[in-house]
């Protein structure tokens, strides 16, 4: 089937072609419904194409031609009219009488129905024939009648009926075949391929307006045009394919509905009462509901109870451009003349309806701009300071502002925006605090992957923010980050550690900004300003919540930051902030994997990878396949996890090399390379502690895991003396949670056990991966030992606490298997004269009878019962009997 140019449309292409494949043998009929612009048309196009080439007469209508009774009839049926003479009965006349104008009465639709039926079904037996109705909805209704009964009559016989028809249409017995909208990566690739002269910040806003409609993807960028200050709320241009698709009727409805359309449309809430009173301003008189009725009809507008919307944004922006730049301020002046209770929505349509600067409307949007970004989420605050700037006189003071719209524009996760904001900001006469500022921002919005030069020093942090604190705290994380992501060199690292001067409050700016250039030198400092899980509940901000999240987590608290990121995300969420809800999501994450909720963890990934695919964020999308690399390694799909982080490390992100390298030291231990992954693990600790980063601190028992394994504990017990010291240094649970393990795996048989029970006194409540893992561990320990019963209890514990975190890694896999194996019998585990005096135990004789019976002494039972004890894992007779009804049979006494 021809199919250039439909991205997206496998699966209908797929069922078209089935329904073709019937032809000779028989036929079928499909109603394609989608709105307008899906691609119905191109879909009925690629069919008849194939139809065409398959050698079938394809016969085909479009619903706009003539609409007299049976027009759209005589136009399906116009090459095969020939042949009416050769039908049964009159039928010929009866058809010739419905077709023709003045041929006398018109008959009834049922017998030219059957007339037509006969007609085509005589020609489909020397040739299959195909019957396509574009736009079935307008045609006049006898032929819609028509059709519907040849669709239900085609299964029997040897022709195919296709209909396109609106959405909330349908063909009487027709099967529907739905035609949605574009998935996001077709809808991105049909846009490349039109709009690729387009700057980027305009593809995205098309991207975004168009909702996957093809046509739209399609005419937007042709009809785009540059026309002065461009704002991110101003409408699209619309080309007439797209006006004639979207908003037909819209020329044909009377003036008061097309006055009231135009409030709807400069209006962002679609309050009917509202709307109703601005367009009667506009209007000069009253406007009612009921002259909405005839753009409802033409599905203009949809009425829901008090709200008005229109169906598509493709309509709104068509409503906007047919009317002149003096009617749309004049809307604008309507509604804020009746938005009287609500200053901010009435300063922003104030600032709408003027016509040039005007610094007393461009301050009050300024200063509107916090309460708009509260009520309406920060497209709304975006727009606020993009209208204010350019209504502003002052260069300065409209850079700044430009540079505010950028800020919520990163938050957005719309970077292309940001940049664009930037570079509009840095062409106006910004005083140094601001082009600081801009720098600071685009440092920290890199659009590449691979970031380049830092623009700002910390030495210049203090000179250009004399005297606000808050533009240094700002400077300073943006330095901080850079120092992160980059590995900046040391004087920059010590100069966001020294710049304490700048604040000595607990600003989740600074705490985060110590967190990430030195965890370890500054993990005490961060751990003792850090929110509790009390207070953290009565932070008011989300971007507070958020910076101590990834504080405590770059300090390697886990615990804590997802307490903390998780109080953060719904915010974001609320307020629409998807760039920094796709770092906290991520960042969430990583933090679950390193506790032990797997499942949770890989939630929010998949929430993530949604938003990034919708807001694409290069940077983060390199997190994101870190992330999966190690989600890949723990679950141990060892190909999978190499492949990621062999992606990732062609970004050259140097922030990201230390979790890169945990990935393919946990995806070789995984899959019992254990001195490959010792290698790699060793990279990531074998270095002086105040470098260690949390991916250090998470390397703990993998590397030592691998080291017992690989016959490298030798070398292991030298690292762990740089945990030890990192330890002394840092209060960094992520670490001290692990080093009993460490201790543990590495001591000598005769101290392993007493550090085994230290690891598991500790509260692991929240660190059920460290619990699975130690007590694994120290099954396989007690298993060597020869203490079965003990080292079944404690691996059957472990194989069930992986089994709830998700873990399938090889490990884990060892631990179920140990655990299923047979415990040794007691036979084996005692010798003959241990397991007859255990067995007479078990009965309940006392030792004095035990030694009667045997002729021993009782003083020689006793030893015999505690060098038993020991073996079989107990440490009372009570615990006997159960134990050795597990067991096999002793051997008899003779």
């Amino acid at each position: 089937m021809y199919e250039a140019g439909l991205l997206g449309r496998d699966e209908q292409l797929r069922v078209l072609r089935e329904l073709m494949r019937r032809l000779p043998d028989a036929g079928g009929a499909l109603a394609l419904q989608g709105g307008p612009g899906v691609g119905r048309s191109a879909l009925l196009r690629a069919a008849a194409e194939s139809a065409r080439t398959a050698g079938r007469l394809t016969l085909e209508v479009s619903g706009r031609c003539d609409d007299t009774p049976f027009g759209g009839l005589r136009e399906l049926l116009g090459p095969v009219l020939g042949a009416m003479d050769a039908l049964p009965a009159g039928q010929g006349g009866i058809l010739r009488s419905a077709i023709e104008t003045g041929s006398g009465p018109v008959p009834g639709t049922f017998k030219v129905a059957l007339a037509a039926f006969n007609l085509i079904t005589t020609r489909a037996a020397e040739q299959p024939v195909v019957l396509i109705a574009d736009d079935a909805q307008w045609l006049d209704g006898p032929t819609r009648d028509v059709l519907a009964f040849l669709a239900r009559m085609a299964s029997d016989n040897p022709f195919v009926v296709l209909a396109a028809v609106s959405s909330g249409w349908i063909l009487p017995g027709v099967p529907v075949l739905d035609v949605p909208v574009l998935d996001e990566p077709s809808a991105r690739r049909l846009l490349a391929g039109h709009a690729a002269a387009l700057p980027p910040p305009v593809r995205e806003r098309i991207l975004e307006e168009a909702l996957g409609n093809p046509l739209a993807l399609v005419e937007l960028p042709a009809a785009w045009r540059p026309r002065g200050p461009q704002g991110s709320w101003a409408h699209l241009p619309v080309s007439p394919a797209l006006a004639t698709a979207f908003a037909g009727g819209l020329g044909e409805l009377p003036a008061l509905a097309r006055d009231a359309l135009l409030v709807a449309a400069v209006d962002q809430v679609g309050d009917l009462s509202e709307i109703l009173a601005a367009a009667s301003v506009l209007a000069g008189r009253p406007v009612t509901v009921d002259v909405l009725d005839s753009a409802v009809a033409a599905s203009l507008i949809r009425l829901d109870r008090t709200i008005l919307r229109f169906p598509h944004p493709v309509v709104r922006c068509t409503v906007l451009e047919a009317e002149t730049a003096v009617r749309r301020r004049a809307a604008d002046a309507a509604m804020a003349q009746v938005l009287c209770e609500q200053p901010d929505r009435r300063t922003w349509h104030r600032a709408q309806s003027a016509g040039g600067p005007d610094d007393e409307i461009a301050d009050e949007l300024a200063d509107a701009q916090a309460s708009l970004l509260r009520r309406h989420g920060v497209r709304a605050a975006i727009w606020a300071l993009e209208r204010s700037a350019q209504l502003t006189a002052d260069s300065a003071i409209r850079g700044h502002r430009l540079l505010g719209a950028a800020e919520h524009a990163y938050g957005l996760g719309r970077i292309r925006l940001t940049h664009s904001l930037i570079d509009e900001a840095e062409r106006q006469e910004l005083n140094a605090a601001d082009r600081a500022r801009a720098w600071s921002l685009r440092d920290i919005s890199d659009v590449d992957p691979q970031p380049g030069p830092a623009r700002t020093q910390v030495g210049d942090i203090v000179e250009l923010s004399a005297g606000d604190p808050d533009l240094a705290l700002d400077l300073l994380l943006s330095a901080a980050l850079r120092v992160h992501r980059t590995g900046a060199d040391p004087a920059l690292r010590a100069g966001v550690v020294a710049a304490e001067q700048l604040t000595g409050t607990s600003d989740p700016r600074h705490i985060a900004a110590l967190a990430l250039a030195e965890p370890v030198r500054c993990g005490p400092l961060v751990a003792d300003r850090l929110p509790s899980n009390e207070t953290g509940w009565h932070l008011p901000d989300p971007d507070g919540l958020r910076l101590s999240g990834i504080a405590a987590h770059e300090i390697g608290d886990p615990v804590r930051a997802v307490d903390l990121l998780g109080r953060a995300e719904p915010v974001l969420r609320e307020q629409g902030r998807l760039g920094l809800l796709s770092e906290t999501l991520l960042t969430h994450a990583v933090d679950l994997l390193l506790v032990g909720d797997w499942p949770r963890a890989v939630q929010l990934i998949g929430e993530a990878r949604r938003i990034l695919a919708g807001t694409p964020q290069p940077a983060m999308t390199a997190v994101l396949s870190s992330t999966n690399a190690v989600v890949a390694a723990l679950r141990g799909q060892a190909g999978r996890a190499r492949e990621l982080a062999d992606t990732v490390a062609a970004w050259q992100r140097p922030d990201l090399v230390p979790t890169l390298r945990l990935a393919r030291g946990v995806a070789q231990l995984c899959v019992g390379k254990y001195a490959e992954a010792y290698e790699e693990l060793r990279r990531l600790v074998d270095r002086p502690h105040e470098g260690l980063r949390w991916q250090g601190f998470a390397a703990a028992m993998p590397l030592v895991m691998a080291a017992d394994r690989g016959n490298s504990r030798q070398e292991a017990a030298r690292i762990l003396e740089v945990l030890e010291e990192a330890a002394r240094a840092t209060p960094a649970p992520l670490l001290h949670v692990q080093l009993p393990y460490a201790r543990a795996v590495l001591a000598a048989d005769d101290a392993a056990e007493e550090l085994y029970l230290v690891a598991l006194g500790q509260d692991l409540t929240r660190w059920p991966l460290v619990k699975a893992r130690t007590e694994q561990a120290y099954g396989q320990w007690l298993r060597r030992c020869r203490q079965g019963a003990r080292s079944r209890t404690m691996l059957l514990s472990a194989r069930n606490s992986f089994e709830l975190i998700g873990a399938s890694d090889l490990a884990c896999q060892r631990a179920a298997q140990a655990a299923n194996d047979p415990l040794p019998t007691v036979v084996k585990l005692l010798s003959r004269q241990e397991t007859l005096i255990t067995r007479l135990a078990a009965e309940g004789l006392s030792n004095r009878e035990i030694a009667e019976r045997l002729n021993l002494s009782r003083h020689t039972v006793a030893a015999h019962l505690y060098r038993a004890f020991p073996k079989l894992g107990i440490t009372s007779r009570s615990q006997l009997a159960p134990l050795l009804n597990l067991q096999e049979p002793a051997t008899s006494s003779g």
